[in-house]
């Protein structure tokens, strides 16, 4: 036989427990893109492809390939087709 606050009791501890889960989530989640999203590495990223693969041309490339990612590496440049990365340019030495 149940106690009258019992049931009382159950429903308190499931919405404290329901508040706990959406108060972790919310802090849980941006914790973890900020750790995925280092700035440092985006740097260094832009840098490189910076150095030899203009934003006009890499418009373009995408353009011409029908592509709406590119990977740009130190000495190719990458369109991703069918869950795989293809070069599509390379890197002229000099």
């Amino acid at each position: 036989m149940e106690r009258p606050g019992q049931r009382f009791l159950i429903k308190r501890l499931a919405v404290a427990a329901a508040c706990s889960v959406v108060i972790l989530l919310t802090l849980w989640l941006p914790l973890l893109a900020y750790v995925h999203c280092d700035g440092k590495k985006m740097k260094e990223w832009k840098a490189v492809a910076a150095n030899w693969v203009t934003g006009e041309e890499s418009r373009n490339l995408m353009r011409y390939h029908g592509a709406a990612v590119l990977k740009i590496t130190q000495d190719r440049v990458y369109i991703l087709r069918e869950s795989r990365w293809i070069p599509v340019r390379k890197r002229t030495p000099g």
